[in-house]
């Protein structure tokens, strides 16, 4: 199968949702700003629709640009654009992971007006705790600041640093899993306060990064902390991660892939379910996503990619997709000005 020139992730609707919260729409030109993303605005009101992370940081940006706040909307005074490039020259003479991160904590304080974080080590944990004087009716503002501050982090030392665990502020979204997924499997809503627990152990990380690699990178942002560093230290991520880059044609079977993860296939079962997903469950995310990234490319027939996912026959993957996101593969493709 051809392999797809960007990572095959997609971001659940319900981020952009959340991004264009009832603060920001009124003040910003939305069709303009879905139509330069290239997010259908009919999207919106689809809740299994998904969008690349091209899509949605191309949202970011320009919601940024309009609103003039990196940040949304979600502070008392707003991240004015060029805020976290700031912050990441700040950091990139920092002699390792924990200066870099005492000196976001410090940055916070100034940029985000009621919101301060601090940094809790002991023996074998670190803690980035985000105080917040809002009361937050969803999580979407202390995961928009870990998305940030986890990626530039792990950027920094060149390496994906594992989540031990995730508190948020705000009720649970009804969409606790696509927070698994961008964190780790221990996420927490309805917190007083936000925090982030990481190894301590990795704190003596040095920060090895060039000024050439930071122009690189912020060209790049925020698409690359949206999905490169995501969670995949369970076992649905070793999953994802032995499938993501060979072709449907190649995945094993369930026995096979247990023997390569060292378990017994009921172990392996057990271990899943315990994630809340099924080894069907994240073939079938993984053919989705594949398939909205190939969709964009107007070369690729749906025929050809309906083979290329496994698929016998092309009615078989129209109705697929449909039950993915709600829509025919070529409505999607339509949709998207393709």
């Amino acid at each position: 199968m051809r392999r797809p020139s960007v990572e095959p992730d997609t971001i659940s609707i319900h981020f952009v949702q959340e991004a264009l919260h009832a603060g920001v729409v009124g003040r910003i030109p939305l069709d303009r700003i879905l139509e330069q993303a290239g997010i259908p605005r009919h999207f919106l009101s689809e809740p299994l629709s998904r969008v690349s992370p091209q899509q949605f940081g191309e949202l970011w940006r320009q919601t940024a640009r309009h609103l003039g706040d990196e940040f949304f909307g979600l502070g008392r005074r707003p991240a004015r654009p060029g805020a976290y490039a700031l912050l990441c020259h700040a950091l990139l003479s920092s002699e390792n992971l924990q200066v870099a991160l005492k000196r976001l904590c410090r940055y916070t304080g100034l940029v985000f007006d009621g919101m301060d974080a601090s940094l809790a080590v002991n023996e074998h944990t670190a803690t980035l705790r985000l105080h917040d004087d809002q009361a937050r009716s969803t999580p979407f503002a202390h995961a928009t600041y870990f998305m940030m501050a986890y990626g530039l982090a792990c950027w920094l030392i060149a390496r994906r640093i594992p989540i031990l665990q995730c508190e948020l502020g705000g009720r649970a979204p009804g969409f606790e899993a696509e927070y698994k997924v961008m964190f780790c499997e221990q996420v927490r809503f309805g917190a007083p306060h936000g925090s982030l627990v990481i190894p301590a152990s990795l704190l003596a990380q040095p920060v090895s990064r060039s000024a050439e690699a930071l122009r690189v990178y912020l060209r790049r942002t925020p698409d690359v902390f949206l999905v490169k560093y995501r969670h995949t230290d369970s076992i649905a991520g070793q999953v994802r991660a032995s499938l993501r880059h060979l072709p449907p044609a190649e995945w094993p079977g369930l026995q096979a892939l247990a023997d390569t993860l060292g378990m017994a296939q009921a172990t392996f079962r057990r271990r899943l379910d315990l994630e809340g997903t099924t080894f069907q469950r994240i073939k079938n995310d993984l053919r989705r996503d594949m398939a909205i990234t190939a969709l964009r490319d107007p070369r690729v027939s749906i025929e050809q990619l309906a083979h290329e996912l496994g698929f016998a026959e092309a009615p078989a993957f129209h109705r697929a997709f449909k039950k993915w996101t709600g829509m025919r593969p070529s409505d999607y493709r339509g949709t998207a000005g393709l």
